[in-house]
């Protein structure tokens, strides 16, 4: 993958694996085969949002989605450090993440 980065060719993101972690192990993948842990989410994030066409999607800028999460740790030193997720904000608004996991988890 470093290869076609050098050769500037557009790397982007997707997993077909359907378990949770499966995007974490994705990245943590390309990492392994010689991306940067940046270029890793850049490919993730912009660029994987502008192959498709999401112009609102992609990267934190005014008239965007205002998706993001925020980490204990710092991605760019250990691409494992995504899976320190401390907060999701969707639209803006920060998730409910307890909540969602006691309403999932709740007998029924």
């Amino acid at each position: 993958m470093a290869r076609f980065a050098e050769a500037g060719i557009k790397i982007s993101f997707g997993t077909d694996g359907n378990a949770a972690w499966a995007p974490h192990q994705e990245m943590e993948d390309m990492v392994r085969s010689g991306m940067t842990p940046g270029d890793v989410i850049v490919a993730a994030t912009k660029t994987s949002a502008e192959l498709m066409n999401w112009d609102d999607l992609g990267e934190i800028a005014a008239g965007k989605s205002a998706d993001f999460i925020i980490l204990d740790a710092n991605p760019l030193d250990d691409i494992t450090n995504t899976r320190q997720i401390d907060a999701v904000y969707l639209w803006g608004t920060m998730v409910d993440r307890e909540g969602i996991s006691t309403r999932m988890l709740a007998p029924r």
